[in-house]
């Protein structure tokens, strides 16, 4: 046997009105405030954020858009704290690029957060430029992936 332990699965949905507290909840450990909240109303609304789930846990979420320049965009991923570095962040990336109605798909984080940049790289996207003044002194980076397509 492995010295090595097995990861808990991880399941990926859509998120519905039940998850709004616990997404909102989640948004809030990390952002520090509850600005997102109709964000987050929107989004789950729209059919446009994923929760990710480890058993009844909820461990995160994503929002993906296409709003960007009409492509599909990641404009916000949340993992808890405790349940960092177990692959929430790469399962909601994963079962993104699965179902991703465009060949082209946009994420960024800010240049400060280098763990988010090596998941980003680690997964085959490829930076694409920068965004100045969202955050002070914290550049934005924009990632891209061009994704493969059955039959093109």
């Amino acid at each position: 046997m492995s010295g090595r332990s097995k990861r808990p699965m991880i399941i990926i949905e859509k998120a519905t009105g039940d998850d709004f507290e616990h997404a909102c909840a989640l948004d809030r450990m990390v952002l520090g405030d509850s600005s997102r909240q109709n964000f987050l109303a929107n989004a789950i609304k729209a059919a446009q954020c994923l929760i990710a789930r480890i058993g009844d846990v909820r461990v995160g979420f994503a929002v993906l858009e296409q709003s960007f320049y009409g492509q599909s965009f990641i404009s916000l991923l949340i993992v808890h704290r405790d349940y960092r570095r177990r692959g929430v962040a790469t399962a909601l990336i994963r079962h993104i690029e699965s179902i991703c109605p465009t060949e082209k798909l946009f994420i960024s984080t800010n240049e400060s957060n280098v763990i988010m940049q090596r998941v980003c790289e680690a997964l085959g996207f490829v930076r694409s430029g920068y965004i100045e003044n969202l955050d002070e002194g914290d550049p934005e980076i924009i990632y891209f992936k061009r994704l493969k397509r059955d039959g093109v």
